[in-house]
């Protein structure tokens, strides 16, 4: 795959901008057969054979249904046909809205009713799994196929697993373990991995081939020093925010390793190691979608699909965004922190 090039005249706008550009691989990955040997989403895994599969004991969230009295949806009802304006509570909603979450207890989660059913309150609460619950192989990178892959240790190999049900520990969604290793290293491999229990569909990945490419990115515009951010929001706020905007530009879309993190959704968060506090590094970003904008569209190369796939691997996370995963390369353990946008 190969992105188009910057338009010609995209960092004359910004000048300065150009010191800032930071390498990222864009890893275009495509539905496809895959193997254990391969970098690849939602494939086998090159494991030992000694070493226990992950699995995960963290209690995961559940949706439960908790009926509501017929009075008090009554007077809900009532309450809503006096607004004055379709998204302003009328008086005396936000109480009610307090009440019906009283009811409802912890995990309230709004309330309604599903094709004409009874209206309920909607709630997510914890469950323990029976049993520890086995993780899904979510990629497998191999640093020759990456090339802005970290190598911690030494190691040329990253495989990612997480639990496919919805868990409130960190951002809410599935729990992520990464092992880091040396392909050098894994001689007597697993066979069939354990299979487990799945709470949402969408963390299950379709088994895709990747199609890595290196391309230059430049930092979300609160990263940049002051001057650039003032001149990205006033050229912004000319061009409307249309496709020719400063992120729809200048930040790549869809799964990657490295480059800088798009923080539209929250603005700017600090992501400091959990073990030492220092700096992280973004390693992997794992997105709903892989279409961005013209700018961002490949083209493909000979051998490689010629279709633009919106979801290629079936993951979604949250509500269509992203899980970006922040490692800490200075302490042995290698911890990492988990954001989602």
């Amino acid at each position: 795959m190969i992105t188009p090039p910057l338009p010609p005249d995209a960092l004359a706008r910004f000048p300065g901008l150009e010191r800032f550009g930071r390498t990222a691989t864009r890893l275009h990955p495509r539905p496809g057969p895959v193997t254990a040997a391969e970098s690849h989403v939602g494939g086998p895994l090159r494991w030992p054979a000694d070493e226990p599969w992950p699995t995960c004991d963290a209690p995961h969230m559940v949706h439960e249904e908790v009926p509501l009295p017929a009075e008090l949806v009554a007077r809900m009802r009532a309450a809503e046909r006096g607004r004055t304006q379709p998204h302003v509570l009328a008086e005396g909603e936000v109480e009610l809205h307090r009440e019906i979450a009283r009811l409802v207890g912890p995990g309230f989660a709004g309330w309604g009713s599903r094709d004409g059913g009874p209206v309920v309150g909607h709630r997510y609460v914890p469950r323990p799994h029976p049993t520890p619950n086995p993780m899904v192989a979510l990629a497998q990178l191999r640093a020759r196929d990456v090339p802005d892959l970290p190598r911690p240790g030494g190691a040329d190999l990253l495989q990612v697993l997480w639990c496919p049900f919805e868990h409130s520990e960190g951002p809410w969604g599935p729990t992520v373990q990464l092992r880091w290793r040396r392909e050098s290293d894994l001689t007597d491999l697993l066979g069939q991995p354990p299979r487990g229990e799945v709470g949402n569909d969408g963390y299950v990945p379709e088994p895709c081939r990747l199609h890595p490419e290196q391309v230059v990115e430049y930092p979300y515009p609160e990263e940049l020093p002051e001057d650039l951010r003032t001149l990205v929001d006033e050229t912004d706020e000319a061009c409307g925010y249309d496709d020719g905007s400063y992120v729809d530009t200048f930040m790549a879309p869809g799964w990657k390793v490295g480059g800088y993190a798009d923080w539209s959704l929250t603005d700017l968060r600090p992501t400091p190691c959990p073990r030492c506090a220092g700096p992280t590094t973004l390693t992997l970003v794992v997105d709903s979608s892989e279409r961005g904008t013209g700018r961002w569209r490949p083209t493909p190369t000979d051998g490689e699909p010629d279709d633009d796939p919106y979801e290629p691997t079936g993951v979604v996370v949250g509500r269509h965004g992203a899980l970006r995963i922040f490692v800490c390369l200075s302490c042995p353990e290698i911890p990492f922190l988990l954001d989602q946008q």
